[in-house]
């Protein structure tokens, strides 16, 4: 058997096991937002339950999709040009995983952005209104701080996460060469 078919149909088999789980995944809804599988884009990501159904969406693609790496792979272990078959399988999946995707994204755009937990985000030290002055970092925002901007103290974590603006320290920046 030529190298190139074993080589092939290999790839095909593995990801064809990938998209499959991908697939399953999304139609359960057991595929939690994450960083490495399913569709991810910025409307994706924007919440969870835009992940679910953009990723429901575009499962019944990626299976088949693996459904196409399957056969490809199967018949790759056929001969010596076996390997047009698993490289085609390979190439004929990845225009069908980018379609779903694409529509994934476009039904996931549909999902209304989640509204504001308070302060600069849910992520933040305090979760807290700008007035706060202890959060659960144990120290407090300090008058002319950046982060009191953020409704956050000292530790920082909003403008670590570029949640917050720099507004504020600029002008400070500008005020202080004055």
């Amino acid at each position: 058997m030529h190298i190139l078919s074993m080589v092939s149909a290999v790839i095909a088999l593995v990801l064809a096991v990938f998209w499959a789980s991908v697939g399953i995944g999304g139609l359960t809804g057991r595929l939690e937002r994450n960083r490495w599988f399913g569709v991810r884009s910025a409307e994706t990501m924007r919440s969870a339950e835009a992940f679910a159904l953009g990723n429901k969406v575009a499962a019944p693609g990626f299976c088949a999709a693996a459904l196409v790496l399957l056969i490809g792979g199967v018949l790759a272990f056929g001969g010596d040009l076996g390997f047009l078959f698993g490289f085609g399988a390979v190439l004929v999946s990845f225009v069908i995983v980018s379609i779903v995707a694409g529509i994934g994204v476009r039904v996931a755009a549909t999902v209304p952005e989640p509204e504001d937990q308070g302060g600069c985000s849910a992520d933040c030290c305090s979760g807290g209104s700008d007035d706060q002055s202890a959060d659960s970092c144990g120290t407090s925002a300090q008058p002319g701080d950046p982060a009191a901007d953020c409704g956050t103290s000292s530790c920082g974590s909003c403008a670590l996460q570029g949640m917050c603006t720099t507004e504020h320290a600029a002008d400070e920046a500008v005020d202080a060469a004055r």
